[in-house]
């Protein structure tokens, strides 16, 4: 498969070619996002809070995304620990504990939350202005898009930690 390829053993490696083109990617189109936001947007409360709110929902969303794949990966790990390919206490060493993937998830996920919310409510009151609602709007749609992206992204990344 070439470069892109991620043997199952490389999970915890340093960070993949794979990985990072996923990674560049997000932020490459998060930066292109924001410069849009910038040059469009006219309204400074507008600017502002469509800026913060997607990168905090960019984010977030990538790092439910990364936490939702280490879930997949501690779960293949355990199953294959139960069939007695690997010892259990070999594949308990490798994993960061269930406690910590569920914080890390809830996390990502009331920061997905808080961003997404910013993103509407900036929707909502974007409407009431002269100049600049219909900018405001796309704006915080084409943000909840690309925190969506990041979403995928990151289920394709390798786990951060």
């Amino acid at each position: 498969m070439g470069i892109l390829h991620e043997p199952e053993d490389q999970h915890f490696s340093p960070a993949l070619m794979r990985s990072t083109v996923v990674i560049l990617t997000c932020l490459g189109l998060l930066a292109v996002l924001e410069l849009w936001v910038w040059l469009t947007l006219s309204s400074p409360f507008a600017r502002v809070s469509v800026t913060g709110s997607m990168i905090v929902t960019a984010v977030s969303f990538f790092i439910a995304g990364n936490t939702f794949r280490l879930r997949d990966i501690r779960r293949r790990v355990g199953n294959q620990a139960r069939a007695g390919r690997i010892a259990p206490i070999d594949a308990l060493s490798q994993l960061p504990p269930r406690e910590t993937i569920q914080r890390r998830f809830l996390l990502g996920v009331v920061g997905a939350v808080v961003g997404v919310g910013t993103l509407v409510l900036t929707m909502v009151f974007s409407g009431d202005e002269q100049q600049g609602a219909r900018e405001a709007m796309v704006a915080s749609v084409l943000g909840i898009v690309c925190a969506m992206l990041c979403f995928v992204g990151g289920t394709f990344a390798r786990p951060i930690d």
